[in-house]
């Protein structure tokens, strides 16, 4: 689902501000933008995201300013500069050089001039960022929530539409049977210009097997329990959107199924209308958490 939150925070060390945005998504997804004195808290930032979103693609960028100077400092190691020296001295009396020892020679070697540690406080800057990590996560679950439950109404409408067509179909099942039953009649009459006698038993056994293939008792059933579970899932507490995923493909199969059994027209027409329903409801449970 989409949504977007802010989060702020100020320490001794400066001000933090956080925002995350999250776009659909069937799985988890984040990219995190960081300065890099919060770098370290990468991992940390995405294990609070992931506790409270299951489903998205979410994008977080944190900046930091800090009242300090943070230019860092250089340190100049003497005893280091005087060995070199010491070791040039040596090798230029062993070789009966004649050459001067330059200065900018000896700041060349490795660990002369160095550049100061980062203070270890940046350490300290989790409980600022992690307020304002949860200021942030807070606001994108409000507005997350909000979608939902839009997308749940939306759904449950849905759903409501599949029922009514569902009962349709099973009333319109019952009066194929009959209205088979009639045609073949018919259709033996209009052959033989009513002359051939009728086989009643060789007409039941027709309509028996006609009964037996065009058969959707089975699916119906499966039809109802599943959207019985769909109902109750959907107003469940747990996450619910991958399950919700799972119901609306057995929802797919078996209506599918109806389809291809059927050789009424009116059936038929039902079972394409609860289709699309189902398909629609496939699309928006893929932004349900």
């Amino acid at each position: 689902m989409t949504g977007f939150g802010r989060g702020t925070a100020t320490t001794a060390q400066g001000k933090i501000q956080l925002e995350i945005r999250t776009v659909n998504h069937r799985f988890f997804e984040i990219s995190s933008r960081l300065p890099e004195n919060l770098a370290m808290f990468e991992d940390k930032i995405r294990a609070e995201v992931a506790k409270k979103v299951k489903r998205g693609k979410a994008n977080l960028s944190v900046t930091y300013e800090s009242p300090k100077k943070t230019d860092p400092g250089l340190i100049i190691n003497k005893p280091l500069a005087k060995k070199y020296k010491n070791l040039l001295i040596d090798l230029r009396r062993s070789l009966s050089l004649n050459d001067g020892i330059d200065f900018s020679q000896i700041i060349s070697f490795p660990g002369v001039i160095s550049i100061e540690d980062k203070p270890k406080e940046d350490i300290n800057l989790w409980p600022g960022l992690k307020s304002a990590l949860d200021s942030a996560v807070s606001g994108l679950i409000g507005m997350r929530e909000k979608e939902g439950r839009v997308l749940v109404a939306d759904v449950m409408r849905r759903k409501k539409s599949i029922l009514k067509d569902l009962a349709a179909i099973e009333r319109r099942s019952k009066l194929a049977l009959k209205e088979y039953r009639a045609r073949l009649i018919k259709k033996i009459h209009e052959l033989s210009s009513g002359k051939m006698n009728l086989d009643k038993g060789r007409i039941e056994l027709e309509v028996a097997l006609f009964a037996k293939n065009s058969d959707i008792s089975e699916e119906i059933t499966r039809l109802k329990s599943h959207l019985k579970s769909f109902g109750d899932t959907v107003v469940g507490q747990e996450e619910v959107g991958r399950k919700l995923d799972f119901i609306s493909q057995e929802l797919h199969r078996e209506i599918n199924t109806v389809g291809q059994k059927t050789s009424d027209y009116r059936i038929a027409q039902l079972a394409i209308s609860i289709k699309g329903e189902v398909e629609k409801i496939r699309e928006q449970i893929q932004n349900l958490e």
